[in-house]
């Protein structure tokens, strides 16, 4: 296979990932000719809509799962999270690249104690984990925020915030070092699952999948498959507020989850270890389920 299409969102964040990608498949492969081509999904014809429980399932790939199941292109590359939890039928994930970062960031336009927030402080997000996650800490005020991250930052700094939450992945990737962060601890701020992590979409039957399955990096893999077990067994969807993040101890995965009640009143947290990535992610769903009745 020659030619390879690359199907990716438009924004500054999804075009770097592609370019990543296209970069090391390249590397890999010095005759491969790439194509990228730019999709609109859901979440970019509709950037003001909550996302909650009227957010369509694939708001933000299922545009690009379609133009892969339709042969327009070959190769999909998505920020993990923003998956759905069932996979398209059809459709695989051929690889998931090294992972960055999995923490999320606070950026402010002054100096903040993250533990003892100013009564009323506006917090830019539309996710309803950072939204819970934030709350807890004291009567700060959550505001809607969407848009890509240059788009954010620009609103914080005409002062429509206090502070927006990012994740620190897309900072890193895009070169953004702003003045004021605050790397959130992930023990109270438990990232979403796969936060950080790429995934490298392809028909089943497809040439690509060869190809793109030259970037998958094993230990990330590993990690992120009980993230996503653990998501897809509290039957979580985007607007659920819920937090996973795993890391690895010789061959065990140790996963840590956070699992919100509706409204964010109560929270139940619980950490798990075992060899096996699915079977860890379904035990620590069937806990926190337990836990927060």
């Amino acid at each position: 296979m020659n030619k390879i299409r690359v199907g990716t969102r438009g924004s500054e964040l999804a075009l770097w990932q592609a370019n990543w990608v296209s970069q090391q498949l390249i590397s890999h492969e010095p005759k491969l000719e790439i194509e990228l081509v730019i999709i609109k999904t859901h979440g970019d014809i509709a950037p003001r809509q909550p996302i909650d429980s009227r957010w369509p399932v694939g708001g933000f790939v299922g545009t690009i799962e379609q133009a892969l199941l339709s042969s327009d292109i070959d190769l999909a590359v998505h920020s993990y999270k923003d998956l759905q939890t069932a996979m398209t039928s059809g459709l695989i994930v051929a690889a998931i690249p090294v992972r960055e970062v999995a923490n999320d960031t606070l950026v402010t336009n002054v100096t903040v104690d993250v533990h003892d927030l100013p009564k009323g402080f506006r917090i830019g997000t539309s996710s309803p984990r950072r939204a819970a996650q934030f709350r807890r800490l004291g009567n700060v005020e959550i505001v809607p925020l969407r848009g890509n991250v240059p788009t954010r930052i620009e609103k914080l700094s005409l002062g429509e915030f206090d502070g927006v939450v990012l994740a620190a992945a897309g900072l890193k990737r895009l070169g953004i070092d702003p003045t004021y962060r605050i790397d959130l601890p992930t023990d109270v701020f438990v990232p979403a699952p796969a936060q950080g992590a790429m995934a490298l979409q392809t028909r089943d039957d497809g040439n690509a999948r060869g190809i793109a399955s030259m970037l998958d990096h094993a230990p990330s893999r590993k990690i992120v498959t009980a993230e996503r077990a653990f998501l897809r067994h509290i039957g979580a969807g985007c607007h659920t507020p819920v937090g996973a993040l795993a890391h690895l101890d010789g061959d065990e995965v140790v996963l840590s989850g956070q699992l919100f009640s509706e409204g964010g009143s109560r929270v139940a947290t619980e950490t798990l270890r075992g060899h096996l990535p699915e079977s860890v992610g379904k035990s620590l769903a069937e806990v926190l389920i337990r836990q927060i009745g």
